[in-house]
């Protein structure tokens, strides 16, 4: 989960506090429940998806049409409200938020929370999907350019008021009658049926956006992990927590961020590799790192990806700890099972940035990866690093921290987009000679008053 996963660190207590105010709520399951009132003048979260099921039927309209074809999907957020918006492939606008928080339209069930993603890849079917992710738990997809609604499913059952969240991460296509979705969150209740149960894969048919009934249990991957002093040291449960996830050949490669429940320690890092044609899970040790919940694909280089971990400390935020658990792994999956070929580690080089949040790759030798600022005297930088050499050189500096967002590379045009908050654009680099340079900017739907958090390619 990258920055989402510092989020969520910084703001755990006040998410403790709405999850012991859910409990004992009606959660409105009623199709088309009405959504309460959000930030930047658009509506907040809406009604939820029919519980334990698929809303609205496919094919049935649900969003405008677009004018054409997308190539980029650009999300704006504030973390209380979400908008989305297509641009084609010169990087022009198509619609700037064709989906957002206040989207109302026969046939959706449960309207953009503050929490979404994208899938790390789409289906390459002519659909687009959306996950809403922590206290919504919807799965969304989309016809393109119609605007059609594909379905929309809840990733979970019926919870009543035990507060639940399963907390989808991912929607890894696998063909027409099966995807994955990584459910991030452990069901501490052991009496909870196997749909209730999270810290798994969870298998949806994308062909209707109905439950299969299929899970892959990833609970072997938890371990242990020790808080506190040697005086006063107790050892803690840490699950697995799958996050992001790729598909190569009838594998399935999903990064772990391996966290306890109170988000107090963390296990060593790791991926979880799922085979398909017998379902089996193994763990490939990360040695040195932690929080490695991140895979992204690498351009040219099916066979291999990229895994960036973001290390872990306690307290919150030290960097010695930070330094010593964070780096990048470049995996290669091209003689069956997966094969570390590189592993880039802050701590080898103590000059290093921490470039290790947003990561995506440009090539099988190098990523590019955000260092956030401190709120004082550092603001976010963005890197270009060599995973052999550890050599990085700063593509762009920002005015603020936590400002940079996720970007996208397209290795067609060898253009680059870089989502920065502080701007209230993104920004666009073009390639030259080996580094990027910075030759425009696009500000997206300025009049929401959303900034842009995330860009993505769509395949």
């Amino acid at each position: 989960m990258e920055r989402d996963l510092t989020f969520t660190l910084l703001t755990f207590t006040l998410l403790t506090f709405f999850l012991l105010a859910a409990v004992g709520c009606d959660e409105g399951t009623a199709i088309g429940a009405a959504g309460s009132g959000g930030s930047g003048g658009m509506p907040g979260s809406g009604g939820t998806a029919a519980v334990g099921g698929s809303g609205g039927a496919p094919g049935s309209p649900a969003l405008d049409p677009l004018s054409g074809t997308p190539r980029y999907a650009v999300l704006s957020s504030d973390f209380s409200s979400s908008s989305i918006a297509m641009l084609d492939a010169d990087f022009a606008t198509i619609d700037e938020s064709w989906l957002n928080s206040g989207t109302r339209y026969p046939g959706l069930v449960a309207t953009l929370s503050g929490d979404v993603v994208l899938p790390n890849r789409q289906a390459g079917d002519g659909t687009v999907a959306v996950i809403d992710r922590f206290f919504t738990d919807v799965v969304t997809r989309f016809f393109v350019p119609s605007g059609d609604l594909n379905g929309q499913l809840r990733t979970q059952g019926d919870t009543g008021d035990s507060g639940f969240s399963s907390n989808p991460q991912d929607f890894i296509f696998v063909d027409s009658d099966s995807a994955w979705v990584p459910r991030y969150e452990s069901n501490l209740n052991s009496a909870a049926i196997p749909d209730n149960r999270g810290n798994d894969l969870f298998e949806v048919n994308p062909s209707d956006m109905s439950a299969t009934g299929a899970r892959i249990d990833l609970s072997s991957l938890d371990t242990t992990a020790t808080v506190g002093t040697d005086a006063e040291a107790v050892d803690v449960d840490v699950f697995a927590r799958p996050s992001r996830g790729l598909l190569v050949g009838s594998t399935i490669v999903v990064g772990l961020d391996r966290i306890s429940a109170n988000f107090d320690a963390a296990g060593p890092g790791m991926v979880a590799v799922v085979d398909l044609e017998d379902e089996s899970v193994e763990g490939l040790e990360l040695p040195g790192l932690k929080s490695c919940g991140r895979t992204v694909p690498v351009p040219g280089a099916p066979s291999k990806l990229v895994v960036a971990c973001v290390g872990f400390a306690q307290p919150f935020g030290d960097e010695p700890q930070v330094r010593a658990s964070s780096g990048i792994a470049l995996l290669d999956l091209s003689e069956g099972g997966p094969v570390i070929e590189q592993i880039w580690r802050v701590a080898d080089d103590p000059m290093s940035a921490i470039a290790v949040n947003a990561v995506i790759a440009i090539d099988a030798q190098r990523v590019l990866g955000v260092a956030s600022g401190d709120f004082a005297e550092v603001s976010d930088r963005l890197y270009l690093l060599d995973v052999a050499t550890g050599a990085q050189e700063l593509v762009h500096e920002s005015t603020s921290s936590f400002v940079i967002g996720e970007p996208a590379y397209d290795p067609d045009s060898e253009m680059l987009y870089v989502p920065d908050a502080a701007e209230n654009a993104v920004l666009e680099f073009a390639a030259e000679e080996g580094s990027f340079v910075e030759v425009g900017a696009v500000m997206i739907a300025p009049g929401i008053g959303l900034p842009p958090t995330k860009v993505y390619l769509l395949d």
